[in-house]
């Protein structure tokens, strides 16, 4: 029995024997399966003819528009902040999202082949939920991490008005903070928040998650308060003690460095007289004001995150102890004891509470240092 768009070619060899070849048409089409004796049933074919036919029609027309993988190229092409990543950083980020592509759909339709809108049907939620453990369920950490790309992905195809939801910011998280521990900024809040945040924005964040401090000292922080190995930062809570020191660890040294290449280059744009004596500053050269960096911030927060227990200013503050605790953990001889206990206000049982909670656990040191 013929099959419904494939031509069969029938052929006999010098020794007599006859085989059967299948294109995907009957003029310039792609050969993909081949066979000997008596041709192929149409009413019982193999998985693997159904494989390869599928495979050689998706070669012969190239990449669906408007598909998963079209979309997908364009996103490489045009998202600002996929662009503004590093090298390393992108080949991860398209390592998940080319095995997002290979997601199974309704009766084995691949992912990457159906039109982006799928993404926009609540039914997409089970089949994300079943590629990912099937894919990264071996490990809850590289799960939750398989998921960012996704979000992001999809977060920008909403912004570009290509969908209306970010589905995969409804899929339940595979890594579940523990009861002892405090409500922070989980890994993918952070990256959802930065990847698209103004630098100003951003710079307040980043500084955050190695201070700690209240709103209104992060925005009257002094350039003065910037030694040569250390930040010395207001703080009430250590023992008779009303500052701390935050040692210049390498990656808070980075963040310094782009923000002070940031105030030189918008004293020369914005032509202005001085430099703002301040760490942080908005976009017109000038300190922030408690209230506009807040505005600025729950702005932007509301923007990218839909969940109804989103994080806070406050959230960030906690989550710069848990990060403190890991890069002591990365560089023990430049962040002591001492520093955390006064950072902190710590007891040196609380302080080992800490380590045990997040140094021991390795789904929370991968997520949070790998930045």
């Amino acid at each position: 029995m013929p099959i419904k768009g494939v031509h069969r070619i029938r052929k006999k060899l010098a020794d007599g024997r006859i085989k059967f070849y299948y294109r995907t048409s009957r003029t310039g089409g792609v050969t993909f399966w081949e066979c000997e004796g008596k041709p192929l049933d149409g009413k019982r074919l193999p998985p693997d003819f159904i494989t390869a036919y599928e495979a050689a029609c998706s070669l012969e027309r190239g990449v669906s528009p408007g598909s998963f993988e079209q979309v997908f190229q364009d996103y490489q092409k045009r998202s600002a902040a996929y662009l503004r990543m590093k090298q390393k950083s992108r080949d991860a980020r398209d390592k998940y999202l080319n095995g997002w592509l290979d997601m199974s759909l309704k009766k084995g339709q691949r992912a990457g082949s159906a039109p982006l809108a799928i993404f926009d049907r609540k039914e997409i939620v089970p089949y994300i939920i079943k590629h990912r453990d099937a894919t990264w369920g071996h490990s809850p950490s590289v799960s939750g991490e398989a998921m960012f790309p996704l979000s992001a992905f999809l977060r920008w195809c909403v912004g570009e008005g290509k969908l209306d939801k970010n589905k995969a910011a409804t899929v339940p998280a595979v890594y579940k903070r523990p009861i002892d521990k405090a409500r922070i900024w989980e890994p993918e809040e952070r990256e959802a928040f930065l990847s698209t945040a103004q630098w100003q924005v951003q710079f307040f964040y980043e500084l955050e998650e190695f201070v700690g401090l209240r709103l209104e000292d992060a925005v009257t922080l002094p350039l003065t308060a910037i030694k040569r190995e250390h930040i010395i930062i207001p703080t009430g809570k250590s023992r008779g003690q009303n500052y701390a020191i935050v040692p210049l660890i390498p990656p808070l040294k980075s963040l310094l460095d782009r923000i002070e290449k940031k105030r030189k280059a918008l004293k020369k744009e914005l032509k202005l007289k001085a430099e703002p004596l301040t760490v942080l500053f908005n976009s017109r050269g000038l300190p922030w004001t408690p209230d506009g960096l807040a505005t600025s911030f729950y702005r932007h927060r509301d923007d990218v995150l839909t969940a109804d227990d989103k994080p806070t200013i406050h959230h960030l503050r906690k989550t710069a102890a848990p990060n403190m605790v890991i890069q002591q953990h990365r560089y023990p001889d430049i962040i002591t004891d001492k520093v955390l206990r006064d950072m902190f206000g710590w007891t040196d049982d609380t302080l080992a509470k800490m380590k045990r909670i997040y140094v021991s656990d390795a789904a929370v040191i991968a997520a949070l240092t790998h930045k």
